[in-house]
């Protein structure tokens, strides 16, 4: 008998005893995996690495990052411990220290027209232009009471800024930053519904303003203040103010797990979706409560994924990222060394800062900013047949893709057995194109033969690459489980199938 496993797409799932997460044979769910991720929707490839693009002349943590762009020029702003705003210019490649400092922590930045508001919890909301000096405008935000507050939330919708205090939500004049005080344009929404708990997160979703709170989420839609209404859309909120985000016709939030607005139908109504995170709900049990609320979740739109910056117990750092592929429903773990303080979209990319004030590029080459990936996958327990017999496997293959390198360390985890492994075996396919053949020039060379540049005028013979790799399945078992790792900078893994042939009972 010959059992192949060729969708390998299933992604970490947790949510499934391990007698019976291998069970399918249509997709391959993954019981653990680090620094993996799919390769072209069915198999898997090590994820590439982060590299340096700043570093700031003082070696102080980051706080805060934001991408600022006007007219196809892109910037990014940087914000310190210390309060210090750093303005970097990716065209040109200059790191410009403003004339401008904040004491609060908790940095929140929303792009309006051309520049970035900035908002804390100590400082004045003020607006950065996007101009040659990066001038600094006080935004004049004042409650219903005329005092100067801090707000808890901010976001734009339908060309005003919206800011959030307690229970109550200000709006500014139609295109402006700096005016909420004009009569019949700008004004305030307070206590709607009879609800008088804090609002916890504001974010825009389709032709609504999305308006959560800890236990529910509310709906405004509407244009000026004459048409402004808000309905109770669910029960379910968040506390994580930037664990919102918006993807396709979706948009997902943190509450107890991950969940979507959603619209659907031919008359676009909105609905809460299921939730997402179910194949990874164990994971919420090494995720600080307390801390939570700093969960901060970007998409990235390159490769179809959501990534998860949870904050974990007995961890101040966000070394640890869930990605979500949204289009397969796959999560799988991403794990850097740095210690990372924060992360922002740019460019279409993921920024990552650290507590040095270095700024990396993610998934970016193949180590991460010179340290070696270290990568490990393990597949479920796989009967391979009757779950009440003992199985022979004479052969197993890997199948490869030779369009990579693969070079990593293969064992065998057997009988539901996930703690001692055995059969270990170094896997080694290197992926050569061609073969060239000339004389060397070099007389004082002892070889008289040598590899000579592809654009010579020499022999070039095409090769091929095997991409099926054997490694051996010792003894009879009732399932075995296998895992794959590396750690050594030219490890590689580019896998897109499984292989068990000729299967045998071993009654």
């Amino acid at each position: 008998m010959d059992i192949n496993y060729f969708d390998l797409s299933g992604g970490i799932c947790q949510s499934s005893t391990k007698t019976e997460l291998g069970l399918s044979s249509k997709i391959l769910y993954w019981t653990d995996s680090k620094n993996i991720e799919l390769y072209n929707n069915k198999g898997i490839v090590k994820q590439k690495g982060n590299t340096l693009l700043l570093n700031l002349p003082d070696k102080e943590p980051i706080i805060a990052m934001n991408e600022m762009e006007s007219d196809g020029l892109y910037k990014l702003i940087v914000a310190t411990k210390s309060g210090k705003i750093y303005v970097y210019s990716e065209s040109s490649g200059s790191l410009k220290l403003l004339n401008k400092t904040i004491s609060g922590k908790k940095v929140q930045f929303v792009n309006f027209l051309r520049g970035v508001i900035v908002a804390t919890e100590s400082d004045e909301m003020f607006y950065i232009k996007d101009n040659s000096n990066f001038d600094i405008v006080d935004c004049n935000l004042k409650d219903k009471a005329g005092n100067i507050f801090y707000p808890d939330c901010i976001t734009v919708y339908k060309g005003r800024v919206w800011c959030s205090d307690t229970s109550t939500i200000y709006y500014s004049a139609l295109g402006t930053y700096n005016d909420f005080k004009t009569e019949n344009d700008a004004g305030y929404i307070s206590d709607f519904h009879t609800d008088t708990a804090d609002i916890t997160a504001i974010h825009t979703y389709k032709d609504y303003l999305a308006i959560y709170k800890k236990e529910r989420v509310y709906l405004l839609s509407g244009s000026n203040p004459s048409d402004f209404s808000v309905m109770l859309f669910a029960d379910k909120g968040t506390m994580a103010t930037s664990s919102i985000v918006n993807v396709d016709n979706k948009q997902y939030f943190l509450s107890n797990g991950i969940f979507a607005l959603e619209q659907v139908g031919e008359l676009n109504q909105i609905r809460l979706g299921s939730e997402i995170s179910k194949n990874i709900k164990n994971e919420f049990d090494n995720f600080d409560t307390a801390r939570l609320k700093y969960t901060k979740v970007l998409h990235y739109e390159n490769k179809n994924q959501t990534w998860h910056f949870f904050p974990y117990l007995g961890n101040e750092y966000y070394n640890t990222i869930w990605i979500n592929d949204y289009v397969n429903h796959s999560w799988y773990k991403r794990e850097v060394p740095q210690k990372i303080t924060t992360a922002c979209n740019f460019h279409s990319y993921i920024l990552t800062a650290d507590t040095e004030g270095n700024v990396y590029y993610e998934d970016y080459g193949t180590t991460f900013n010179g340290e070696s990936i270290s990568f490990m996958w393990k597949s479920p327990f796989l009967s391979l047949g009757n779950v009440h017999h003992r199985k022979l496997i004479e052969e197993f293959y890997f199948v490869l893709d030779d369009e990579y390198d693969n070079k990593f360390q293969c064992s065998v985890y057997k009988d539901y057995d996930g703690k001692c492994a055995d059969d270990y075996e170094h896997i080694v396919s290197r992926h050569f194109n061609q073969l060239v053949w000339a004389k060397n020039d070099d007389e004082d060379s002892n070889d008289s033969n040598c590899w000579a540049n592809i654009d010579e005028n020499v022999p070039i013979w095409t090769i091929g690459t095997d991409v099926l790799e054997k490694a051996e399945i010792c003894g009879s078992c009732y399932s075995v489980q296998i895992c794959v790792e590396g750690s050594e900078i030219d490890d590689n893994c580019a896998i897109i199938g499984l292989q068990f042939r000729e299967i045998y009972n071993d009654d």
